[in-house]
């Protein structure tokens, strides 16, 4: 729970209060108080600590020297991230001379823990994060062109509207900032903490010979977050996008947007989504383009195979409400994806995305309401530097399949993309 260390700290849990139970003085405490007492552990350990420290505060309250009970709180403040209360409480039962020298040394391990998880959880609120990617590419349709310039009808495209091959180069880097609060908050019997997300980044994608088409992102995001222990998480994004294209400026895109994420027992996740953005393009030619755009997603997610093995799968829809109702659009995605651990530090992965667009108005030359299905096929190879020069870094190819299917041919196009890479963060 957000970065104690669980598997060692259960271990010692077990030890203390096996200990306290064999070794503490209220073997002859009466048949109510030992219920009690076992009521308190039972809440505990079923995911109600606060309940439990009712509990077993109370039977301290009439029973001040039944260590026992105090060292079963101690461990209930120590998994609500109180751990002044928690030391406070195994001190006492230190500071007792009739403590068995036997329980005396595991309170002084669980102090020991205490403090390093403290120090792990508390000792510091703001974490600094650096990211770098470089990498070369391969476009087959770099404009998204339909391979040929004669369509259905007679008509002709102009010279160049066709499909057009060409590679390039990529460059990515980013800077983010976390912060938790010092202070946890209660929510039922959760323990959670605030933080706070910020991070800038940049994104450039350049062409050898059609430099119109050179795409540039620059990111900026920020908002806060609330963790629930193992149990739930959730933030609010609140972002803004700058486009180039061909290093000329395209839109800007402003959005917020929530999320929450709960945990479905081990290695499980489901996380439902959303986004309200403002899609403001620069262009004269653009401006009936400029849209609100808003999306709901649902998405699972979950670890197989001792944890070497990632799988997703999810849904979103979206509805984008124009200037003109020609470009006003909405629909529905549906994706899945996997990524294996093979070898050491290396991961192979796929994914795989259908998504369906139904426009509202119909296309001048065409007089139909436009249609579209995209189909979006990736699979690649990662691997994780250990030695050399090369340590700490990750390289990455991702082979991406694209097929555009559409009820106006004018808008169909195959696209092939393979990306190579090589980044790390600092």
């Amino acid at each position: 729970m957000l970065g104690l260390r669980s598997v060692p700290v259960a271990a010692l849990v077990a030890g203390l209060s096996c200990l306290a139970t064999l070794h503490v003085q209220a073997q002859s405490a009466p048949t109510s108080l030992e219920a009690q007492y076992r009521e308190g552990l039972y809440q505990r350990e079923t995911g109600r600590p606060y309940s439990a420290i009712e509990t077993l505060e109370s039977i301290l309250a009439a029973n001040p020297t039944l260590n026992r009970a105090r060292l079963e709180v101690a461990v209930a403040y120590y998994r609500t991230l109180n751990f002044a209360k928690a030391r406070a409480q195994a001190q006492a039962v230190l500071d007792d001379p009739t403590t068995p020298e036997a329980v005396r040394l595991s309170v002084l391990s669980f102090i020991k823990q205490l403090e390093l998880d403290e120090a792990a959880a508390f000792g510091r609120p703001h974490k600094l994060d650096y990211s770098l990617s470089l990498g070369a590419v391969y476009d087959s349709n770099v404009n998204a062109g339909p391979d040929n310039a004669v369509l259905p009808g007679g008509l002709v495209l102009e010279p160049g509207a066709t499909d057009k091959s060409d590679s390039g180069y990529l460059l990515q880097a980013g800077i983010s900032h976390s912060w938790l609060s010092p202070t946890p908050v209660r929510s039922g019997e959760s323990t959670g903490r605030f933080g706070w997300n910020s991070s800038v980044g940049v994104y450039y994608k350049g062409y050898g010979r059609y430099n119109e088409y050179n795409l540039g992102v620059l990111t900026a995001a920020t908002g806060p977050a609330l963790i629930m222990g193992k149990n739930w998480r959730g933030n609010l994004s609140f972002q803004a996008d700058r486009l180039t294209l061909g290093d000329k400026k395209l839109a800007l895109y402003t959005s917020v947007s929530p999320s929450a994420t709960w945990r479905l027992g081990s290695g499980n996740e489901f996380t439902a989504d959303a986004q309200l953005a403002y899609r403001n393009f620069a262009r004269p030619e653009d401006q009936a383009r400029d849209s609100h755009y808003n999306s709901l997603g649902f998405s699972y997610g979950g670890l197989y195979n001792s944890n070497r093995l990632t799988v997703q799968a999810g849904v979103r829809t979206f509805d984008e409400d124009a200037q003109e109702a020609r470009y006003s659009n909405n629909g529905y995605e549906v994706f899945m994806g996997g990524r294996q651990n093979v070898w050491t530090g290396g991961d192979l992965f796929a994914r795989a995305a259908w998504r369906h667009s139904g426009y509202d108005d119909v296309e001048p030359i065409y007089g139909i309401v436009r249609r579209e299905d995209e189909y979006r096929l990736e699979f690649g190879a990662s691997h994780q530097f250990d030695t050399g020069w090369l340590d700490q870094w990750q390289g990455a190819a991702t082979f991406t399949i694209i097929q555009n299917k559409a009820n106006l041919v004018l808008y169909e196009y195959d696209r092939n993309t393979l990306q190579i890479t090589l980044g790390r963060s600092y």
